[in-house]
């Protein structure tokens, strides 16, 4: 499929200007469309859960933004109507396998579908109308090795499908502009919801009066929020773990870079991560990096980046952050290894070159 065969591309997604992993990744993949369709054709990104006031400019090239607040009616009333003029020349981009019904319309008239496989959404049996819309793509791409191991346990038909890893690249936050410092905390970043558990908050609050023990002036800083803040809060509360842990609640990039800047190491020992994008994000400022068994395996080198470990395993994780905060040179030793491996494999820019591969776009683009 060569680019000039695309006169329209759809980017159909949840939410496309939040904090979260399907956002991130929807505005990666909007930049690394728009330079493609910038001096010919139409780009589109449909916004099922955002209204106007959510937006923000995601790239300089011409966009044209719809947002349903919400409206699910709205939404598929879209992709019917579109998919009257749709043929071989659109390009369908599904940025989360629930909104399957809405793109299959579309590839039923002759689009070509690109399906994106992220996490836990794809971790469970298919529906009806999930694959017919598989059925029809042209291309599935899976952010991790992990996600398609995951996804073909729960769907076996899969196993001899063609699924293309397509490995994410590091957001370029906002260097921040408040004095360096170099604090005694390691770092999560991650919502706390209490419909997904899985983040690895639970693990650390539980460790943290062994590691106190140890290390009386350690901090483990949480950036981040969700409706089961409270009962973590309470937890390190009941912990008696006092000034030893702080919630941070969301925060803005400039104060994320800070953070990611001035922590000793980053650590989230998540037991379900679909890749993990806050592992790039720290790792591309210094850092060495504690994750999970999984997803994060494809990002940390064991022993050279950081440690993967089992987030089961209390003793594990203990080991792990107490052995980071007192060897501050294994620390810079891992954090300057992870900073290249960044440089040289997980840069937004080498996701754009994946992905316009994948769809057989030209490597060029304002984004």
């Amino acid at each position: 499929m060569q680019s000039r065969d695309f006169d329209n591309i759809l980017v159909l997604t949840p939410n496309a200007f939040g904090a979260d992993g399907v956002s991130t990744l929807s505005r990666h993949t909007l930049r690394a469309l728009a330079g493609p369709m910038s001096s010919a054709g139409r780009l589109e990104l449909w916004s099922l859960n955002e209204c106007p006031a959510d937006a923000r400019e995601i790239t300089p090239c011409p966009v044209k933004y719809r947002f349903a607040a919400g409206s699910k009616l709205r939404f598929s009333s879209w992709g019917l109507r579109a998919s009257i003029r749709a043929n071989r020349r659109t390009l369908v981009v599904l940025m989360h396998l629930g909104l399957a019904p809405v793109a299959l319309p579309l590839a039923l008239r002759g689009a070509k579908l690109a399906v994106f496989l992220l996490g836990i959404e794809s971790w469970r049996p298919l529906g009806v109308w999930q694959r017919l819309a598989l059925s029809r793509a042209h291309v599935i791409a899976a952010i991790s090795e992990h996600t398609i191991q995951r996804f073909v346990r729960a769907n076996p038909e899969y196993a001899d499908r063609d699924i293309k890893i397509c490995h994410l690249g590091a957001t370029n936050l906002s260097a921040s502009t408040s004095p360096a410092g170099h604090g005694n905390f390691a770092l999560i970043v991650g919502r706390m919801s209490s419909q997904e558990r899985y983040k690895g908050h639970d693990q650390l609050l539980q460790i943290w009066p062994d590691v106190l023990r140890e290390i009386p002036t350690a901090t483990l800083l949480i950036a981040g929020d969700g409706d089961d803040r409270p009962r973590l809060e309470a937890k390190a509360a009941t912990l008696g773990l006092g000034g030893g842990v702080q919630f941070l609640g969301r925060v803005p990039n400039e104060r994320l870079a800070a953070l990611y800047r001035d922590c000793a190491f980053f650590v989230m020992p998540s037991r379900d991560e679909g890749f993990g994008l806050v592992f790039l994000e720290a790792m591309q400022a210094g850092k060495a990096c504690i994750g999970g068994a999984g997803a994060a395996a494809e990002i940390i080198a064991d022993g050279r980046t950081g440690f993967v470990i089992d987030p089961a395993d209390r003793q594990q994780l203990s080991t792990a952050v107490r052995r980071l905060f007192l060897d501050s040179s294994l620390r810079d030793s891992m954090g300057h290894a992870g900073k290249q491996v960044v440089a040289e494999r997980f840069t937004e820019e080498h996701f754009h070159r994946r992905f316009r591969d994948l769809v057989g776009l030209p490597q060029n683009g304002c984004g």
